[in-house]
């Protein structure tokens, strides 16, 4: 149980939201829906579908809440299957979102602001990327539909960093630059570089380590490359 003051955590939250006390729910809500409609409005590119798929998944929350094992993964994480899941089955029950599966999972991303721009990790992706694109087999739809959705959840964990930091960010992971190249290109201290590029990597691993498909590494590299970020690509100085 939290002391005194403290916010409560995920299995004390979904036990006073079981037992029906609303002041739970909406500290859940407030905690939680943000990043929920950001991964899920970027997955379908379609902000009124999102908002009814992240309401589906609070609706749930407050029916199911007792069903929450804590031992099984954060709230945030059971929130998220419930909207993958509801998301999915949006794409299946409509006819013509087949022909959306098979668009290039660079797509533009979908802001918080429903503008269609395109997403700001994919401006440092460069030709070797394109180049590995081109030796991989062509994905079936459920590895498309997983992909697109872990790419969703990354860029929505990216959106959440300071400008300064996805800035290294891209430039490190999708550009393949050294510090030492980001730095002269954006005219920063080289440890300032590496301070930037290191908290944005840990908050990106600390809010999606609890994900499922994101776990590993390897799967945060490789979602993270088609996002226009690789975890593992950075080259450190005196690399080729």
């Amino acid at each position: 149980m939290s002391g005194p003051g403290d916010p409560p955590g995920d299995r004390e939250l979904a036990a006073r939201i079981a037992a029906g006390e609303e002041r739970a729910f909406v500290i859940a809500y407030d905690r939680h829906a943000h990043f929920v409609f950001g991964s899920v409005v970027r997955f379908l590119g379609d902000r009124e579908a999102a908002a009814e798929v992240a309401q589906d998944a609070f609706v749930a929350l407050w029916r199911r809440a007792g069903q929450f094992d804590a031992a099984a993964g954060s709230l945030l994480t059971w929130l998220l299957g419930i909207a993958r899941n509801r998301a999915i089955d949006r794409l299946r029950a409509e006819s013509r979102r087949p022909l959306r599966l098979a668009i290039s999972l660079d797509a533009p991303t979908v802001d918080a602001d429903g503008l269609d721009r395109p997403s700001q990790l994919e401006t440092g992706r460069g030709p070797a990327a394109d180049r590995l694109d081109a030796l991989r087999p062509e994905p079936g739809p459920e590895a498309v539909v997983q992909r697109r959705w872990l790419q969703s959840l990354v860029r929505t964990a990216m959106s959440e960093l300071p400008e300064s930091e996805q800035r290294a960010l891209t430039l490190a992971y999708g550009g393949g630059l050294s510090q030492s190249e980001i730095a002269e290109r954006l005219g920063w201290p080289l440890g300032t570089v590496k301070s930037r590029t290191r908290r944005g990597m840990a908050h990106l691993r600390a809010r999606l380590v609890a994900v499922p498909g994101l776990v590993d590494e390897a799967a945060l590299d490789d979602a993270g490359t088609d996002s226009g970020l690789r975890s593992g690509g950075v080259r450190r100085e005196g690399e080729p």
